[in-house]
């Protein structure tokens, strides 16, 4: 678990932690062609706060009144999650693929990393505090889970050049994916036993290292379209949809499975069990795995990507409107994701300048305030910075997570 966490925080600190900038539609591209690099990470909660977020990825004493305070915001889902995805995409109006001059040609490369997480509450208080004050009662563990997945896609497909809407096939190479779930789960402790109750399943690549494992190879389609309209008062509008990890992975044969389904009581150990036996006498060797029922075997499977869906209101650079609503919904298929719903204000005082401010809720976290900055030099080059997550940024007690955006467009 903690191997997950230090690898992606290994990949956000290329390129701190980030969330995708709010797009802004500026123009057509009938000739020439555009570049982009983007970040697009963050990681975010909606019960641990930065102070224990922060001890746990980067290490640190995890005290008393940093449990306690979570311990008194514990929800019934208790989720933490992250993306973490660098990317540069390359739009050429000059090649038209499919033989009509509408569409131009598209490529792209992305390194993405996925974790979404769920903790009980009971099995939160299991972990920290352990069982001593909750004698005679039950534990409940149910649907705890953790899923890591860490892959990369090549893509091609076309666009349109006075749109900028597109569709782009994948292939997508399998670096590595750790999951975990429990289903029906607790542990009852009385005064002399314990009983435990576990059932789940899992799986896990076998091979950590290298950073582009290559474990897996499946394929993913993702869909881009701008639709633009006018109001009655005859003010362009455009609305933009996406779908994205539309697809799946198949990992090779050496992946390891597990499950477990097992009910198991204890009444204590001995010491003597652990420590001071020689090494011919295995069956004095106390073995939890095997007490627990844990089974394992190597296999392939088949895993779904991060099915992502958005639809948002996007600002206009080349508008007369110095102020410009944005709004918008995001929702990634799992289960830890609530509905991520936003808007905000979009301003711009000149034509090279333009910020925006955003209110948002959901996602793996619950309310943030955001703000972005947009730059652009001749016309030929778009830098953007900013943050969905400012309280998160300055803030360890009252903050729960973090986010810095990071893009750059050039055309030549």
């Amino acid at each position: 678990m903690k191997k997950v966490f230090i690898t992606l925080t290994l990949a956000l600190s290329f390129t701190a932690y980030s969330q995708e900038l709010t797009p802004v539609y500026e123009d057509s591209l009938t000739e020439g062609s555009l570049t982009r690099v983007s970040s697009f990470n963050y990681y975010s909660s909606n019960a641990f706060n930065n102070a224990l977020l922060d001890k746990f990825l980067f290490g640190g004493a995890i005290t008393t009144d940093i449990k306690d305070q979570v311990t008194n915001g514990l929800k019934r889902v208790n989720s933490f999650g992250a993306e973490a995805e660098q990317s540069i995409e390359h739009y050429n109006a000059s090649i038209n693929p499919i033989g009509n001059p509408k569409f131009g040609f598209m490529a792209s490369f992305s390194d993405n990393h996925f974790v979404s997480a769920n903790l009980s509450s009971d099995l939160f208080h299991t972990i920290f505090y352990g069982n001593a004050d909750r004698i005679e009662d039950t534990l409940d563990f149910s649907f705890s889970h953790v899923q890591y997945m860490h892959f990369q896609k090549i893509g091609f497909g076309v666009f349109d050049k006075n749109t900028l809407s597109s569709i782009r096939i994948n292939y997508v190479s399998g670096s590595k994916q750790t999951q975990a779930r429990l289903s029906n789960s607790y542990m009852y402790s009385a005064d002399d036993s314990i009983a435990v109750m576990l059932q789940g399943a899992g799986f896990r690549t076998d091979l950590t290292s290298p950073y582009f494992a290559m474990q897996g190879h499946g394929f993913a389609i993702d869909l881009n379209y701008n639709f633009m309209f006018e109001t009655k008062k005859g003010n362009s509008q455009i609305i933009n949809l996406k779908i994205s990890n539309l697809g799946l992975i198949a990992w090779n044969n050496q992946t390891n499975n597990f499950s477990i389904d097992s009910l198991s009581n204890y009444t204590g150990f001995d010491i003597k069990d652990f420590i001071n036996q020689p090494e011919d006498a295995p069956s004095k060797e106390y073995n939890f795995i095997d007490t627990l029922g844990l089974h394992q075997e190597k296999g392939s499977i088949v895993s779904t990507l991060p099915i992502e869906f958005a639809i948002q209101k996007m600002p206009m650079r080349n508008c007369d409107k110095k102020l410009q609503a944005i709004l918008g919904f995001k929702a990634i298929l799992t289960s830890d994701y609530f509905p991520y719903l936003f808007g905000g204000v979009y301003y711009a005082p000149t034509d090279n300048f333009s910020a925006s401010t955003r209110l948002s809720y959901g996602g793996f976290g619950g309310l943030q305030w955001g703000i972005d900055a947009n730059f652009w030099v001749k016309d030929k080059v778009y830098i953007g910075l900013g943050t969905f997550d400012m309280i998160g940024n300055i803030s360890k007690k009252y903050g729960f997570g973090r986010s810095i955006n990071l893009s750059a467009h050039f055309k030549f």
